[in-house]
């Protein structure tokens, strides 16, 4: 008789789970349960659809139906999860229960909604799903002004999609800069300016204290600066772990308001890590590798690669999840931002002062065509080990970030990026990495900038 797995949520966290199971067996029944009537899809494509950069939404669709089908998995859409009881090890939904012998929770974040009034009159959008973004694109038919709440990277990604599509486009930030949780107000001041130049406003220091309306939809913006007339607005202030069916299984969350788990993702319940329910994806707690203290991820990266470890786990392969630094990259306009590891900010909330160095240079040899200006920053504790790294540019940013996503993890030293050895070719890349100059720079080789000598400059 076949094994029974359930699992709770059909994002990039869940089905990879019964993606992977069923590619390594058969011996399981597999039924994944969700809320959504869309799923399969990719979130971070949304805002290169409404730039009118991708085609369709549909374009966004991963699988179909039919693939599920033909994997003999069981997708149950449209299904919301009412309860979980351990002890008999049933999920119960409107649509009927479901018995486990392993349960995956995979039930991502839901957006904060802020405590403001009007914030839910019609016209005011959050961007969480495929079905929040459909009736987004169609109030954007009748929409001339748009306000965003919240500067982070999705907030600025949606602002240059709206302006792709010739709307005037205000963005409200209640901190003193924009992507205030990964960037350093020295990195971020480079996103600003080139938000500006694209004829975005950029309102900082600003408190949205309440929506108004006229003719039934919002018309104005009430904010601590004064108010905004606009025709649609977007909130993006953030997530938080949509863990609530866990917790009233008793199931344990932590200090971040993530699902506690160990080092096999699994759960923990009564003080103790529960054998066969395990959690991954965007609601889960994990460790990270600079502070060594619970974090949570809300990357789709992340949550693919805990996926993989659930099901290595399932499968009893006793398979360890390792600390996190999270690299990622941001995509506004032409310009990629990444980051990775902690900012300065985070840093000293977790007592780690940092020593800092930044560096720019080229992404191709000087007298190649094309080549774009790349500004890089590094940050060490006081050992030098390597903590975090922010780098901006219009080309070669992941790759420098995905390196130094490994070296951190690592626990790489600057003195040991500076002695790294890195390849050379004009098209793609100059001769010394700006990663290099920034660590030469930071451990005392160069002062300031870092110039070959003339004679190998003019040879290469």
């Amino acid at each position: 008789m076949k094994k029974k797995l359930v699992v709770i949520g059909a994002g990039p966290a869940g089905l990879p789970v019964a993606s992977q199971v069923r590619k390594e067996t058969d011996q399981f029944e597999i039924n994944v349960i969700t809320d959504r009537q869309y799923y399969s899809y990719s979130p971070c494509g949304i805002p290169f659809v409404i730039a009118g950069m991708i085609k369709s939404f549909d374009n966004l669709i991963m699988r179909s139906d039919k693939h599920y089908k033909d994997m003999d998995i069981f997708v149950h859409a449209n299904t919301h999860a009412e309860s979980i009881d351990t002890d008999k090890q049933i999920v119960t939904t409107n649509k009927g229960s479901f018995p486990y012998d392993a349960l995956v929770i995979a039930t991502g974040v839901k957006p904060f909604v802020p405590p403001i009034k009007g914030i839910g009159l019609k016209g005011v959008y959050f961007m969480y799903s495929l079905e929040e973004a459909i009736e987004l694109e169609r109030g954007l038919k009748d929409s001339s002004s748009i306000t965003i709440v919240g500067a982070g990277a999705i907030g600025l990604e949606m602002a240059y999609a709206f302006r792709k599509r010739h709307k005037d486009v205000i963005v409200i930030e209640r901190s003193s800069q924009v992507m205030a949780s990964i960037l350093d107000p020295d990195m971020a001041s480079i996103v600003e300016e080139y938000l500006l130049s694209n004829g975005i406003t950029i309102m900082k220091d600003t408190e949205v204290t309440a929506f108004e309306s006229e003719h039934g939809k919002v018309s104005t913006v009430i904010t601590n600066q004064g108010e905004i007339k606009t025709d649609m607005v977007l909130v993006s202030v953030g997530v938080r772990p949509n863990v609530e069916l866990a917790t009233e299984a008793g199931i344990e969350k932590g200090v971040t308001g993530g699902l506690i788990t160990d080092s096999s993702l699994r759960v923990r319940k009564n003080g103790k890590f529960v054998r066969n329910i395990y959690a991954c994806g965007n609601c889960v707690e994990v460790i990270g590798g600079v502070t060594f203290r619970p974090t949570l991820s809300t990357l789709g990266s992340t949550a693919v690669r805990q996926a993989l470890t659930v099901a290595e786990n399932i499968l009893g392969t006793n398979t360890v999840y390792t600390p996190i630094v999270s690299p990622g990259v941001s995509i506004i306009g032409e310009l990629e931002i990444g980051a990775v590891g902690v900012n300065s900010k985070r840093a000293i909330e977790y007592g780690i002062f940092p020593r800092e160095s930044m560096a720019k240079g080229l992404t191709r040899a000087r007298y190649f065509p094309k080549g774009e200006i790349i500004t890089v920053k590094i940050l060490v504790d006081k050992n030098f080990r390597l903590i975090g790294s922010q780098i901006i540019s219009k080309e070669g940013v992941k790759g420098r970030i995905d390196s130094m996503s490994f070296m951190i993890s690592r626990g790489v030293t600057a003195h040991q990026l500076a002695l790294i050895e890195t390849s050379y070719v004009p098209p793609i890349s100059s001769v010394i990495d700006p990663l290099t100059i920034a660590a030469r720079k930071l451990i005392g080789i160069t002062r300031d900038k870092f110039t070959l000598p003339e004679s190998m400059d003019n040879t290469i």
